[in-house]
């Protein structure tokens, strides 16, 4: 009885510390990571950067799809000879489905690590700034700002604006849905203001967090807009009273030549006037 208890007992045990060792081993080589950062900039390309620390493994990234098979990255971004990230062209990158990514590599000790982690790639999408921003000033003292989207699915994209004026500290924050255009009321003429726009997916199409960098700043001041218009009146007149005197200078050049008499017909005259004059 003792040693049926002794036997069972001694099994248990060999049990527990083969799933210790199994855990540790696994640990070791597979473990959930979140040091890769990929981002699939304005739905054009995508880069998965990590950061790299002098002696470390030189990694190796495997990725896959549900519905694709595994791949080895086939362009890596490089540093000192070290890979640091991987790039993906448009049609490698697919939105609605889990990304998922296995890196590898050896360690000082000679023991390979793996570390994987998992995406959703409508969720990584970083859009490009908002481009050719323009402001016009209504009667009304109203300020309408307006800029080019920074990608085609404009429904599913989101802006912030922010301004200010010379009299203020603080920026002043709006944010819009799926528009490309926005009004500033009562304008102080007396002012001068800054405006930038940055763009992102909206919540209706991603969980996406990252904002786009900010547009280039455009300004706004009457005496500078009145000054502007005038000086593109004056070089509209300038441009027009050049053209003017281009017309006319090849106009007289034209006529110059269509009735400028021939050699031939200068001999005929010569002759003619020579027969008419008196022989002396």
């Amino acid at each position: 009885m003792a040693a049926n208890c002794f036997l069972r007992v001694s099994a248990r045990l060999k049990q527990i510390s083969l799933f210790w060792l199994i855990v540790l081993h696994s640990e070791e080589l597979h473990v959930q990571s979140n040091d890769v950062s990929c981002i699939v900039y304005n739905e054009e390309f995508m880069e998965c950067k990590w950061d790299h620390i002098d002696e470390e493994a030189n990694y190796t990234l495997f990725y896959w799809y549900l519905s694709k098979p595994r791949k080895e990255c086939g362009n890596y971004i490089q540093e000192n000879g070290y890979n640091v990230g991987c790039y993906f062209s448009k049609e490698e990158i697919i939105e609605f489905e889990y990304f998922n990514i296995y890196r590898n590599g050896s360690s000082n000790s000679g023991k390979v690590l793996a570390l994987t982690q998992t995406f959703q790639l409508q969720n990584q999408v970083k859009l490009n700034p908002p481009g050719n921003l323009t402001l016009n000033m209504f009667e009304n003292n109203e300020l309408l700002l307006t800029w080019d989207p920074p990608a085609k699915l404009l429904k599913c994209q989101m802006y912030e604006i922010r301004h200010r004026s010379n009299k203020d500290k603080d920026w002043q924050v709006q944010v819009i849905n799926a528009q490309t255009k926005y009004i500033l009321p009562s304008v102080d003429p007396k002012k001068f203001y800054t405006f930038q726009v940055r763009s992102k997916i909206n919540q209706y199409c991603a969980n996406a967090k990252l904002w786009s960098e900010w547009s280039p700043a455009i300004q706004w001041e009457k005496n500078l807009t009145q000054s502007g218009k005038s000086h593109g009146k004056y070089y509209l007149w300038v441009f027009l009273i050049a053209l003017g005197l281009s017309i006319i200078v090849l106009s007289l050049l034209k006529l110059k030549r269509k009735y400028r008499p021939s050699e031939y017909q200068w001999k005929s005259l010569k002759g003619f006037y020579e027969r008419k004059l008196p022989q002396k």
